[in-house]
């Protein structure tokens, strides 16, 4: 038996998603073959995974913003995989282009599992190119989202509020999909050598403190490494892709504790089996399913509003003393 899975977001959702997702489809097909269908750097996530017998990577010049070329792109893509006939294909994306694609999949006789457009092939291009469709229509899995994952309504409601003590990971995979299986988020990794010299005894700390938006931006990032440091810290940051991830997880499974704002280095460090201290901003700690937190800083902290401010705080909830959160790291790191 030869079995698809797709998920194509960003970094830290591979990890998060695709990486426990692939554990629960060997538990429920032992003899299989696994292929995982990611994106970009997912690609390298997915061919560390020890369930994983291959993948098909695609990256940003396969997937064009505009709606005709990344139709006729996910179209080549789907005959591509059409051909190589996987007795199922499980789509765990949310996003347009791959409902889109398993649809195409689905009406052609294969055997699906999860997420696909909500209507024909032929009748959504003829629509769309009559302009028919507006841009919110692809922005809204709920206008174009059908599923044969149970809970998958569920994804369609602002999901924080339903269920504000659990995890993304276990809110997607358990309650959207269905999935009555324990998450395992780990891949092999080992030690770094050369991070542990540079060390030379002292205990490693990884940084991860900018993100793109404002509400992932630690503005003292600087002056918490020069405290580490002046305490007996090794401090290294090195989250921009530049590194193989095979080496970037082996990092992280030499160090101690990440200090990370909301990004994928969260996700990358439990899969290397180091934990977390988070600064959440806006977004809470046991959504985010971290392992430490930093304490709350405003009472209207936990708003879940990524993109401004309600308070024009300018995210005073991502700010946190230097020298306190020094404390707190080195509080962990003598009861780890």
């Amino acid at each position: 038996m030869r079995v698809l899975l797709i998920r194509l977001m960003g970094l830290g959702d591979v990890a998060s998603i695709l990486v426990p997702a692939a554990y629960i489809y060997r538990r429920l097909y032992p003899s299989a073959s696994i292929t995982a269908l990611s994106y970009e750097a997912g690609e390298e996530i997915m061919r560390l995974h020890p369930e994983v017998d291959d993948v098909i990577g695609i990256g940003k010049a396969e997937w064009p913003d505009d709606l005709i070329p990344a139709v006729q792109q996910f179209m080549r893509l789907g005959e591509s995989i059409a051909a190589q006939k996987f007795d199922l294909v499980v789509n765990l994306d949310t996003w347009f282009m791959p409902c889109f694609m398993t649809r195409a999949l689905r009406d052609t006789g294969f055997a699906i599992e999860g997420n696909y457009l909500n209507q024909g092939v032929e009748s959504f291009l003829q629509t769309a190119l009559e302009g028919e469709k507006t841009q919110t229509f692809f922005e809204r899995p709920g206008e174009y989202m059908d599923s044969t994952f149970p809970g998958m309504a569920n994804w369609h409601r602002p999901w924080w509020q339903q269920a504000p003590d659990t995890s993304y990971p276990h809110f997607y995979l358990k309650t959207c999909c269905g999935f009555d299986h324990e998450l395992r988020f780990e891949l092999p990794c080992g030690s770094d050598s050369t991070l542990l010299k540079e060390a030379a005894g002292r205990p490693i700390v990884a940084l991860s403190t900018q993100g793109r938006a404002g509400y992932k931006h630690y503005q003292h990032g600087d002056e918490l490494v020069r405290t580490l440091e002046s305490r007996g810290v090794f401090c290294w940051s090195q989250f921009d892709g530049s590194a193989p991830m095979r080496i970037t997880l082996n990092r992280l499974h030499s160090s101690k504790l990440l200090i990370t704002v909301p990004t994928s280095a969260q996700w990358l460090g439990r899969l290397a089996g180091c934990p977390s201290l988070m600064l959440p901003g806006p977004m809470s700690p046991a959504l985010l399913g971290a392992e430490y937190s930093v304490p709350q800083r405003t009472d209207c902290q936990y708003c879940y509003r990524e993109a401004d401010c309600p308070e024009n705080r300018h995210f005073e909830c991502m700010e946190s003393e230097p020298q306190a959160l020094a404390d707190q790291i080195q509080t962990i790191l003598s009861e780890s």
